[in-house]
């Protein structure tokens, strides 16, 4: 059985891995794919995979925007570790999914259930997921174009293209803009990834979302990582790491 894997921690992706193979030594593993960019890029090149393990959130996005782009002509098992609007959309087809951190039994279990699937009923499961993603039930969620936030007694409106980084410290997630004015948001990095449209914003580090029209250049850092040059200058050194340059990379080039 070929299966292909959408996950972007290199942990999560090796231990999904070891699971399948303890189940199944003789599945092979076509690729594992960590962002929707990468996606785009490598999907006309794959071979065709008979089993799609998939993350709901990828390196730079939601995977369901890879997902409604490409020819998804077999089953799918989803791993989530939060979105319960996704978890119930789940629950409308009949292949299943997985609540991290994954164990054994419930892989055994979604396993059995892809055996089970003649081939009348995969058809009819890829034309129903079909059915969902264009009746809107996995499609990317709206990007978020504007904040409205609260300053001593003011509620003052700002634009998402008017924001440069976004910046959590001391446990306080600001937006600064373009004029160096910052705001305190009522929001977490986390949830601020789903909300902004990827080819725009990039998460460089868990302390920072920087806007690709903030970026002046990128220098080499020692032990393989870049240093942002951001317009304008932040405080702070903003740093991507070594594992998450190739990605970055990539971002730059492709949007």
């Amino acid at each position: 059985m070929n299966v292909l894997i959408l996950e972007d921690e290199p942990t999560a992706a090796h231990h999904l891995t070891a699971l399948l193979h303890g189940i199944d030594p003789t599945m092979q593993i076509i690729q594992v794919i960590d962002s929707v960019a990468d996606g785009r890029l490598i999907w006309p090149t794959l071979p065709s995979p008979d089993l799609i393990v998939s993350d709901i959130q990828l390196a730079d996005g939601l995977s369901f925007s890879l997902l409604e782009q490409v020819d998804v002509a077999c089953p799918i098992i989803f791993t989530t570790a939060y979105d319960e609007y996704a978890i119930r959309a789940f629950r409308l087809n009949s292949i299943d999914y997985l609540l991290k951190p994954i164990d054994t039994e419930a892989l055994e279990r979604a396993l059995r259930k892809y055996r089970s699937l003649t081939r009348p009923h995969t058809d009819a499961v890829t034309r129903q997921l079909q059915q969902l993603l264009n009746d809107g039930h996995f499609r990317p969620r709206t990007y978020r174009q504007s904040f409205l936030v609260p300053f001593r007694d003011k509620l003052i409106p700002v634009k998402t293209a008017d924001i440069a980084w976004f910046l959590i410290e001391g446990g306080v997630v600001s937006a600064t803009l373009s004029d160096k004015t910052s705001y305190p948001l009522d929001t977490t990095l986390d949830e601020l990834d789903t909300q902004l449209d990827p080819t725009l914003f990039f998460r460089a580090n868990r302390q920072v979302i920087v806007a690709r029209t903030s970026i002046a250049e990128a220098e080499y850092y020692f032990n393989g990582r870049l240093l942002l040059k951001l317009r304008p200058a932040p405080v702070h050194q903003v740093l991507i790491s070594k594992e998450r340059v190739p990605l970055f990379r990539k971002w730059m080039e492709t949007y």
